[in-house]
């Protein structure tokens, strides 16, 4: 069970963070939020805000109960994004320095961890290339990494299966302004892109991958309207037919309990809002499974986790408040 809890304490930060992104600006200062669930109930746990202005974690990953990161980004007093990544040593969340692409804006979305001292983050900079940063046990550094165009260039998620095979996720703009997919994979010394599929001639967009293994990883993301969910088989990757309700579907996240149990988790924006949007792979195919929507304006799932142990899953977002419009946490529980 200690495995669940840190993987439910990681999910809230990486997903309901992002609430608070989506969320329209406000004038008043914007904080990190992070949440930890103890096999009881969720709380909100203390984490520290290097900016005044803006302040938000987008991505987590557990080593133990005593060593976990969480990555995102603050605006500086120049109102410039800078990188931001947060460590919790069992007792308390510190931020620990981190480099930066460049002098313009730098975020960081996603972080994966082989060991306590071989620990990757990856997100993009200046709005146009990929931000690769690895931790080696005592320091953040930036590791080259290729661009798949010339234009908005950014990796959304990633993955580690051992030190030499992480995966990074993404995507990019061509000339005309349509999104392509974007892989690449570290083999120990470099990073390098690596051909994924785009399945329609318009918008295709990856947001987070996960492993089972070498000869299986899986990333989900978007076309234009459809889930798009890809496979790598340890040779190549291919897309995998996913199903689609009525609208724009979009998945955010992916948890693995075992090669034939993979949850993806989303939101479909339709004619009555925005709707969760929840799919299970059984080994064999991807099918919807029913998934509940406090609000009947805006519901949405950003990240998922899952325990091999138990075969628990969760998935997290936020929600829109009937009565009060407000924006609240959303968790979701497969048990």
């Amino acid at each position: 069970m200690k495995r669940l809890k840190v993987n439910l304490f990681l999910c809230i930060v990486g997903a309901v963070l992002l609430a608070l992104l989506l969320a329209p600006a406000v004038a008043q200062a914007q904080a990190a939020w992070i949440e930890h669930w103890n096999g009881t109930q969720w709380s909100v746990v203390a984490s520290p805000n290097p900016s005044a202005f803006h302040n938000v974690l987008h991505g987590v990953t557990a080593i133990s109960t005593n060593d976990v990161w969480a990555v995102g980004w603050f605006n500086n007093a120049q109102d410039i994004p800078r990188t931001l990544i947060e460590h919790w040593n069992g007792s308390s969340w510190s931020v620990v320095t981190s480099p930066n692409g460049s002098k313009g804006s730098n975020f960081l979305f996603g972080v994966t961890a082989v060991s306590s001292t071989d620990v990757w983050a990856v997100g993009e900079f200046n709005n146009t290339s990929t931000l690769t940063e690895h931790w080696n046990g005592h320091t953040w550094r930036v590791v080259s990494s290729p661009n798949g165009g010339t234009r908005d260039n950014v990796l959304n998620g990633v993955t580690a299966v051992s030190a030499t095979d992480v995966w990074a996720v993404g995507d990019f703009l061509d000339s005309t302004s349509t999104s392509h997919t974007l892989i690449e994979h570290w083999n120990g010394k470099k990073w390098s892109v690596v051909a994924s599929q785009n399945p329609v001639t318009g918008s295709n967009t990856l947001n987070a991958v996960q492993a089972v293994s070498a000869t299986d990883v899986w990333a989900v993301g978007q076309t234009s309207t459809q889930t798009l969910i890809e496979q790598w088989n340890g040779t190549q990757w291919s897309v995998v037919a996913s199903p689609n309700l009525t609208g724009n579907n979009l998945l955010r996240g992916v948890a693995i309990v075992s090669a034939s149990d993979i949850w993806a988790v989303g939101f479909v924006i339709s004619s009555v809002g925005e709707q969760t949007l929840i799919e299970q792979w059984n080994g064999t195919s991807w099918s919807i499974v029913s998934s509940p929507n406090p609000s009947s304006l805006q519901n949405i799932l950003d990240a998922a986790a899952a325990d091999p142990s138990s075969s628990q899953a969760w998935a997290v977002g936020n929600f829109v408040n009937d009565t009060t419009s407000v924006q609240q946490t959303l968790t979701e529980f497969n048990p």
